[in-house]
Formats: structure tokens, sequence, C-alpha cells
């Protein structure tokens, strides 16, 4: 690897490294820096015992360095001020073993105990592999349905997790104790389609732990993460979506709660099933039942992009209980959750400083896209009287 190439390596493990990443790496840069300060003013004042001192530093510099091995993590982050997104090879550290591959009690590790690699790529996995059944069904349906193969992503096959693997995992991956299971429905960008996941957060950075084949994980700047997307009335076959969901295993159990809902919509081919699914950055389609926790979890707000959010028309008083609307639809808030949010917003429409003429036809549009109700319209009017009453005599006094 060229000079360049290396210290861009350790800059991007600086800048998106883990806590223990910049740790190693900052003692490692301490002591060596330490090192030549004193071997350098050593020989200015002709101090031996300093120019001790420093090769002493230097070499525990040196020793810190063999102890681990810098590890590349695809990491998505903001790469400039003007804020283009890419890909850059996040580095994060690895503890060496011992070369002779023996334990601290001298005995050799045994092979069953190798743990996979930090980010195995599933497509080369299962070109390794030998096929199972449901891998040859699968192929047999893509070449029906006229698939390319580059183009088919595979669903992710997770039965051999077991709880005592499920949990050596998630201590390799060391996920924090807040960490939410997830589904994730797909992701071309990283070619994820059905897969349980873990998604946690570690200050400017959201790690994301596929259970794959392999496990998989990948991290994303919490900078490049907003907003909640949205994808509305998404074409699906429940019979044949999330096939191996409907096989019991433990981790089935766990993440069977968070599988998407369907519906049936009319439209130009008759009726159809769809689903609704919610998107964080780039590309990455969770489904509705996942959204509360990353919500929850990544403090996001949400608000969708259509025709009604776009217009002109509609101010954001009413374009908020729309968009809280569509989470209570799709189950994302219960009903208290839905009445606090719709309360929240018409009592700062009530405050704030709008024409009486707009905060009428804002109240006339709710009730006539069935959002609220007559009786709370006229219950935020009459509120609506009295603060605006009460501004009125604090001015004449």
């Amino acid at each position: 690897m060229k000079w360049g190439d290396e210290m861009r390596r350790i800059w991007n493990a600086l800048r998106y490294g883990d806590a223990e990443t910049r740790k190693c790496i900052g003692s490692v840069i301490f002591f060596s820096v330490l090192g030549v300060v004193l071997i350098a003013v050593s020989a200015v004042i002709s101090n031996f015992y300093l120019f001790i001192f420093g090769l002493l530093s230097i070499m525990f510099g040196v020793i810190g360095s063999q102890t681990f091995t810098l590890v590349d993590d695809d990491f998505m982050a903001e790469t400039n001020k003007e804020g283009d997104k890419n890909t850059v090879q996040a580095v994060t550290v690895k503890r060496t073993v011992s070369m002779s591959g023996q334990n601290k009690s001298g005995r050799k590790k045994p092979e069953a105990a190798k743990e996979p690699a930090e980010i195995p790529q599933p497509k080369d996995l299962m070109e390794k592999q030998a096929e199972v059944p449901e891998e040859k069904e699968e192929k047999e349906h893509r070449k029906k349905h006229g698939y390319e193969e580059e183009d088919f992503i595979e669903p992710a096959q997770f039965h051999h997790y077991t709880k005592a693997a499920l949990a050596k995992v998630k201590k390799k991956y060391r996920l924090r104790k807040d960490h939410r299971p997830i589904i994730i429905d797909s992701s071309e960008s990283y070619r994820i389609k059905e897969c349980p996941a873990f998604i946690w957060r570690i200050h400017n950075k959201v790690y994301l732990l596929l259970l794959e084949k392999e496990p998989r994980r990948i991290s994303i700047s919490r900078d490049l993460i907003r907003n909640m997307g949205y994808k509305p009335n998404v074409e699906a076959n429940p019979s044949e979506e999330y096939l191996a969901f409907r096989k019991e295993g433990f981790v089935t159990g766990v993440f069977k709660e968070f599988l998407p809902d369907y519906k049936t919509v009319k439209g130009a081919k008759g009726r159809t099933r769809v689903k609704n699914l919610y998107t964080i950055y780039p590309d990455i389609c969770i489904t509705n039942k996942s959204v509360d926790d990353v919500m929850d979890l990544l403090c996001l707000n949400f608000m969708p992009e259509d025709k009604i959010t776009k217009s002109d028309v509609l101010n954001g008083f009413f374009k908020r209980i729309y968009a809280a609307h569509i989470l209570y639809t799709d189950q994302v808030y219960g009903i208290m959750e839905y009445k606090a949010a719709v309360e929240e917003v018409l009592k700062d429409l009530c405050y704030s400083d709008l024409l009486q003429m707009e905060f009428s036809v804002t109240l006339d549009n709710l009730i006539k896209g069935r959002l609220i109700s007559e009786e709370y319209a006229d219950y935020y009017r009459e509120m609506r009287k009295k603060i605006l009453l009460k501004r009125e005599g604090g001015k004449s006094s």
C-alpha cells in the first residue's frame, strides 16, 4: 500500500472510527511524537537520560502498533464541504491474537472458535457455499420470471442462528444495550433483502448488524440520516415474500412482529396488494412495524414528499397533522400517540400569528380531509378566541 493511501486510511480511522479505534491510534501517535521530541531535546541540552526516555517512548509506540490491526469498514459519510456523500473506508481496530494461534493458557484455539470476517460480502459467500434446496427454488423462480443474475438479491438466510450463536455475534460486534431489532425490506446499495437486523447508535455513527448467512455490519454517518423517508403503496406479493420467516426458529421468533402489513388498493390494473415502506439514507427500506424504534433511537422527523406536502396552498400545521395521520394509519403511532401529536399541532395553531381567515381555513381543510372531527375544531376555535382576547387585553393595559 502506498504511503499516501496509508495516511488517508489512518485519517479516516480518526474521523469515523469508534472510541477504541481513536484510543489505539492516538496512543501510538502520542508515544511516537513524544519520543521524537524527547530525543530532539536531549540532543540540544546533551541529556543522556532524556535520550533513553525518548527511545523507550518510541518503543512503546511500536509495541502498541503491533497489538491491533486496522480493519476496513464501509461507512457512508459526507466527504467534503459541499456535502457530497460517498462510501469511505472507515477503519476500525481489531485486536491481534498471538501468532501461534494459542490462547493465554497456551493451548491451541479450536477450529470451531474461529469468528467470521468483519464484513463478508454475501455474493462471494453464496458462490463458495453449496446450494441448498431453497436456493435452487429461488434460481428456478428467477429464470421463470426473467430476472438477471446480477440484479437479483437473495433473501437473507438466518435459521442457523441459535440463541447462543446470536449472543456471540452481538458480543463480537459490541452492540449497545439500547440496540433495536428491525426488519430491512430491501436496499440495492447494500444488496439487502428481507433481512432481520439490529440497529444502534454511537455518537455520530449509526450501525446496522445484518443477520445474513454471515453477519455483516454497515455504518452510516448520523448526519446523513436527518429524516425518515416514505415509499407508499409498493407493489407486493405476500405469498412469495418473507418465506424464511415462515419457518420456526429463534430469529423468527424475535423478529416476526416486525413483518410488514399488506393492504389491497384499487388501481389501473385492478385490485393490487401493496405495502408501505419507510427509508433511511441512502436507500435502506424498513418495514412499517420497524419505524417506531428507528425514529425513537435516532430522533428522526417524518414528513412525506407528495402532492399534499408540496402544496403551497396548505400550511405547515395541516401538513404536520397529515404526516401524523400516516404514521397512525401504518400503526407506527398508537391512538394515544396520534391524539397527543394532533393536539400539540392544534395548540400551536391556536397560539400562532396566523390571520383569523387562514386559521379558519386550516381547520376546515382538516375536517374535509377527515383528519379531525367537528367537535375538535369547535374546541380549538374557542381556545383561539380566548387567546386572542387575552392578547388584546394585554395590549390595552
